[in-house]
């Protein structure tokens, strides 16, 4: 098998993921409103459930939803799903805190409630509420949930970023990862 060197291998220099290699290479700036940064969102859920003990089915997007949302379908204890809760969060904050991700020129919004709104469904999660329609998390859980991912969450990145980085062009190329590859890639927990 020949490579290449900005592909594994020449069909992978000329696939969507092979681009993201080459393009990473060149200003590795993830925008926040893009479908790159999801997949982030969600490999960081997966890296932190298996990293923690518990397991992944699978990552993938939503057929049919026009936001483009996905998701990560990961098995916990309940020692472990507060922290896997802000996995998504976290990945964002470690993107944006190391400058590998940024906001578009035009993008006018504040970062802070981007990646808070990102985070609405995870912030349930932790607590383990959901909000009403018109309902807000009060600062202080806020911050609380803040402090567990950039203290607790956080660091287990920089062990796994490389990894993580493919298994985020293969999650942006097939749009669905079963558990297993998740794992192979990772190289965390037991394939099944």
């Amino acid at each position: 098998m020949q490579t290449s060197r900005l592909g594994r291998t020449p069909k992978h220099a000329r696939s969507t993921s092979g681009a993201l290699t080459l393009l990473s290479a060149i200003r590795m700036k993830i925008r926040v409103d893009s479908v790159e940064y999801k997949c982030w969102h969600e490999v960081g859920h997966a890296t932190v459930c298996l990293h923690l003990g518990g397991d992944v089915d699978f990552i993938e997007f939503l057929d049919g939803d026009a936001r483009g949302h996905a998701r990560a379908r990961c098995v916990v204890t309940s020692e472990i799903e507060r922290s896997v809760a802000c996995g998504g969060f976290a990945a964002e904050f470690y993107l944006l805190d190391k400058g590998y991700a940024e906001q578009g020129r035009d993008d006018e919004r504040n970062i802070s409630q981007i990646v808070f709104h990102n985070a609405t469904d995870d912030r349930e999660d932790f607590w383990g509420r959901k909000l009403g329609r018109d309902e807000a998390f009060p600062k202080a859980e806020d911050e609380e949930f803040m402090r567990h991912a950039i203290g607790s969450v956080v660091p287990i990145f920089d062990q796994y970023f490389l990894r993580m980085q493919e298994l985020v062009r293969e999650l942006f190329d097939a749009r669905r990862v079963e558990g297993r590859r998740v794992k192979e890639l990772l190289r965390l927990g037991i394939p099944r």
